[in-house]
């Protein structure tokens, strides 16, 4: 019996589920005719005797004379449109210079996946501009489930010895719900980087692109809408305008735990929260749901794995990091890929133009308040709804989703103080402003370092609706600030969705043999 223990778990994040829309990808090849002159870690592209292309074996062991004894086959070198007993030919191996293998495919995939039969979305791809497969570095606490719904029935009558008993049917299973805490991480590309070096980018870039918007950053997927998150060298941006749509970017979560793997399907994420603790570091915490959960088996549709093909046949259990990352997945979760944040360095920006007249009219005068924060949080929610069939006799599974209002809504801590323009004057200043029912400031949040200082994170909300402050007892006193970013308009007119753009900036560039932006190994 083995255990799985949390602190041994990795958690990947990807837009496709590992198996190819269009079927036939190598479940495993056999047959070998060993060739000469080959190394270890030699990457063989292959010619097929049929339909079949994208295929590449990676070299795992040689015999005396160089001949291929054994090979590794990352999710993304299975290629698509083989057939069962299809011959195998070198048509070119890098870096070294062997000759005369062959073998032949033993075992190709259909168009679903194995546990589930979920429909097929695509391989991984952990490099290149496209990559679509990241590993996300999670604290403790992490949670997945999937409950069913169920019905009781009970009877009530008179007499001396009525019934009692009661019946419990199962009805439905619920949407699953996940939930796990990330580092708020930015970075930049260096030369050796999935993207232009130069770019600025963060670890969880595909966790933004899906609670903001329909698709993915890079370009793996080609939606109706651009990717919601964009990266140049100026700073990553995640914008909201990109979010007004019914589905949003669905995600498939692997969590990879010591000796098993669950696969969530159709993944949307439906909250996060970012954590202002002036006393730790920069966090986000992620939360949603899912259609249903796999427990993957196979190595062919895990991002943790790799095939192990021998000649006497096939071994898919084997985890083979080495030739798994830079193929199945990025991971750029390193001490020394990416920054981290200090909350304490926080800063807040808050200014008001005059509205409804100014303070003698009972509105607001323009004013640049000097206020600084204890703490805080921002909640970014989808309200996302899952439709479920009730048919009797049967129980029935979540067939999908959609999302509701976008809400994002916040609060802040500071202490109660008399400086000119701190945050009793903010107090008396809305407490004043009776004629005002919205009142509107430009506020910006600056995590981990104030404005022209990197590494930071901007939340810029230019529209926020202040509630009045309220007073907290304490040993100091201090106030709690209550705000909701507000869009320019409900119309789907163009600016519906500005509520709040996030601006990342990093510092530290990651650089590693392997990934690249183009030229890579990358196969689609």
């Amino acid at each position: 019996m083995a255990l799985n223990l949390s602190r041994n778990t990795k958690v990947f994040v990807s837009s496709v589920n590992g198996v190819h829309a269009s079927g036939g990808s190598i479940v495993s090849v056999d047959g070998f005719t060993a060739g000469s002159g080959y190394s270890v870690g030699d990457i063989i592209t292959c010619t097929a005797g049929g339909s079949g292309s994208g295929a590449k074996l990676i070299v795992a062991a040689v015999n005396g004379s160089g001949g291929v004894t054994e090979v590794y086959i990352p999710n993304n070198y299975r290629g698509t449109g083989f057939a069962d007993d299809e011959a195998l030919t070198q048509a070119s191996v890098s870096p070294s210079g062997g000759t005369g293998f062959a073998a032949a495919v033993d075992g190709v995939t259909s168009t679903t996946t194995a546990e589930g039969s979920r429909t097929a979305s695509g391989l991984f791809v952990g490099n290149e501009d496209d990559a679509n497969t990241f590993k996300i570095g999670v604290l403790d606490g992490y949670s997945f489930s999937q409950a069913s719904e169920n019905t009781d029935i009970t009877v009530s009558e008179a007499g001396a010895t009525p019934q009692r008993a009661q019946k419990r049917f199962n009805d439905s299973l619920a949407p699953a719900e996940w939930s796990f805490q990330t580092y708020v991480r930015p970075y930049k590309h260096g030369s050796a980087s999935i993207r232009t070096s130069g770019k600025h980018d963060m670890v969880e870039n595909i966790l933004w692109a899906a609670i903001a918007g329909k698709d993915i950053t890079g370009g793996a997927l080609t939606g109706t809408s651009a990717s919601a998150v964009t990266s140049d060298s100026t700073d990553c941006d995640v914008a909201f305008l990109r979010s007004d749509h019914h589905e949003l970017l669905k995600l498939n979560i692997f969590f990879a735990l010591e000796n098993t793997t669950y696969r969530l399907n159709d993944c949307q994420v439906n909250q996060v929260e970012v954590d202002f603790s002036i006393d730790g570091i920069a966090t986000l915490s992620w939360s949603g749901n899912a259609t249903s959960i796999d427990q993957v088996s196979t190595a062919i549709e895990d991002p943790s794995k790799a095939l192990h093909a021998k000649p006497a046949g096939t071994d898919t259990s084997t985890t083979v990091s080495t030739y798994v990352e830079q193929y199945n997945y990025v991971d750029i979760t390193g001490p020394d890929d990416a920054d981290y944040l200090r909350n304490k360095l926080s800063t807040l920006s808050l200014v008001v133009t005059e509205q409804g007249g100014g303070a003698d009219a009972g509105g607001l005068s323009a004013k640049t308040y000097d206020i600084a924060i204890t703490g805080g949080s921002i909640t970014i929610a989808n309200n996302i709804t899952y439709l479920t069939p009730e048919t009797l006799g049967q129980v029935d599974k979540p067939i999908g989703s959609f999302s509701g209002a976008r809400q994002i809504s916040g609060s802040l801590t500071c202490y109660l103080d008399t400086k000119s323009n701190g945050s009793n004057q903010l107090l008396s200043d809305l407490s004043a402003a009776t004629s005002l029912i919205s009142p509107q400031f430009d506020m910006s949040l600056f995590m981990g370092n104030a404005s022209g200082t990197v590494p930071n994170v901007e939340f810029d909300i230019p529209k926020a609706h202040l509630s009045i402050p309220t007073i907290e007892t304490a040993d100091v006193i201090s106030t709690s600030i209550e705000f909701a970013a507000i869009g320019t308009g409900l119309d789907a007119d163009g600016t519906a969705g500005d509520e709040m753009t996030v601006k990342y900036k990093g510092s530290t560039t990651h650089s590693q043999t392997g990934y690249a932006a183009s030229s890579s190994k990358a196969v689609s």
